[in-house]
């Protein structure tokens, strides 16, 4: 059974080795990851996914202020956990905060090789803006996708 709830200090280590090995290109930091958490819940919300208490999933999202445009930090769930409606309860949990803080609209930057994160995406209501190249280091595009919220 998964179970979601919001990060603490403690989960900090295993959320960098967590990163490293999904974001090789730029994964965060110890010192990124406690500036981003500082922020919770004034302007970023974090949310991890449990699965025999282990970490198998965390989403983040920044939302600055009334009016503005959302951007989510990261989705992520490991090998073994995804296509079992993970991320999609990690976006919903986003979006209902993006809500409470007034956001117009969410916005985040997706590979553009990862398309089952894409047709996600898109299946929830998010649409292609931009590509943004080179985001992800040399070679490796973004595909950047937002979605109002009213």
């Amino acid at each position: 059974m998964i179970t979601y709830r919001q990060p603490m200090a403690l989960d900090i280590p295993t959320l960098v080795l967590l990163d490293k090995q999904h974001f090789p290109y730029s994964p965060w930091s110890v010192a990124q990851f406690k500036e981003e958490f500082a922020g919770i819940p004034s302007t970023r919300f974090f949310e991890l996914a449990i699965s025999d208490n282990q970490i198998v999933g965390y989403a983040g999202v920044i939302a600055p202020g009334p009016g503005s445009v959302a951007d989510i930090l990261t989705i992520t769930v490991i090998d073994g956990f995804r296509r079992q409606g993970i991320a999609k309860r990690f976006i919903q949990d986003i979006e209902g905060y993006c809500q409470t803080k007034g956001s117009s609209a969410i916005m985040l930057e997706v590979a553009t090789e990862n398309t089952a994160a894409i047709a996600l995406y898109e299946n929830v209501g998010y649409s292609q803006i931009s590509i943004r190249s080179n985001y992800y280091g040399s070679g490796k595009d973004a595909q950047v996708m937002q979605k109002e919220i009213i």
